[in-house]
């Protein structure tokens, strides 16, 4: 995607706010505009239309917090969260079964992604939370249209049973310990509508090969300590993965990012088929650097209650 600036996108912007904004909200101005003004909104048409777009869309955190906690910043960072709108945008579609009304991003950081589902959700209706409480104060300092909550590292949320339609977790599951992704998994279950989606991304497999690059050449950017760190037993830890195992290493990510929970992970397709089955229909497992940069686990709940076949003999 290129926040390359198109005549028509102007043209098209001008004319949904010809009427005047009023009481709008982004689902009711843009919920039929292309993926391509959409992203270009959020880039350089909003450097353009500062003074319309600010009170219309989510603004961004000082380039050090985008860097410090995403690794870039500005329309870089964007257009990797972009990707992933796309990619759970086209997951719910494709499997949901129904309209996507409610959303959950898990672990949302300073907003990066949540932001572009304004124009599918009620804003109401979609919810960021982290264990982070920096990342919910710059979300609610910066999107005014979405709702933000803080949490502890370990489940449970304060939501209601079956509140939400889908539930991502980009670059989330990525870092948390085994006992950590379990309980989430499990409170993923209990808050999602029957039929409901779970998309979380974890480290592929080359990962391991990249911590061993980073030592290698010591990278000394901030963002790379924690790799550098992990899986130091390059090939033993290849091995684990072929074998379906969970890996982590607990090297922590500061402030309340303890390594109690917080390092970094890989989990295995053979894991998910084996682990994630017991509580989850599994959709797919996305393997594939063309469709996102990590690899995409896709799970259903099921749609209706397990039937005992005990008790219906």
């Amino acid at each position: 995607m290129s926040a390359v600036s198109q005549p028509d996108h102007q043209f098209t912007l001008d004319r949904i706010l010809g009427a005047g904004v009023g009481a709008n909200t982004p689902i009711r101005l843009f919920a039929d505009v292309s993926d391509d003004f959409w992203f270009w909104l959020f880039t350089e048409g909003y450097r353009r239309n500062l003074d319309r777009l600010s009170t219309l869309l989510p603004g961004l955190p000082d380039a050090d917090t985008q860097n410090r906690f995403t690794g870039a910043a500005g329309d870089v960072a964007l257009e990797e969260a972009f990707s992933v709108y796309l990619l759970v945008r086209r997951l719910a579609a494709a499997h949901l079964g129904r309209r996507t009304e409610s959303i959950l991003d898990f672990g949302c950081g300073w907003g990066r992604v949540i932001r572009f589902f304004l124009r599918d959700v009620e804003p109401e209706n979609l919810w960021g939370i982290d264990c982070f409480p920096r990342m919910i104060e710059l979300c609610r300092a910066t999107n005014a249209w979405s709702r933000f909550a803080l949490v502890q590292p370990f489940p449970p949320t304060a939501f209601d049973d079956e509140t939400f339609d889908v539930v991502y977790a980009y670059s989330v599951f990525s870092h948390l310990s085994e006992d950590a992704h379990l309980a989430w998994l499990r409170e993923f279950k209990r808050i999602l509508k029957p039929g409901g989606l779970v998309v979380a991304t974890t480290r592929p497999r080359e990962f391991i090969l990249m911590c061993a690059a980073l030592r290698a050449n010591q990278d000394e950017r901030s963002w790379v300590r924690g790799p550098a760190f992990s899986f130091m037993d390059t090939q033993g830890s290849l091995e684990r993965y072929d074998r379906g195992e969970f890996l982590y290493e607990p090297v922590g990510g500061g402030d309340v990012l303890a390594p109690s929970f917080f390092g970094e992970t890989c989990i295995p397709r053979r894991y998910v088929e084996e682990r994630w089955a017991e509580l989850f229909e599994i959709i797919d497992y996305i393997d594939d650097r063309g469709q996102c940069v990590q690899n995409a686990i896709v799970v259903r709940k099921q749609a209706t209650p397990a039937i005992d076949k005990r008790q219906s003999m």
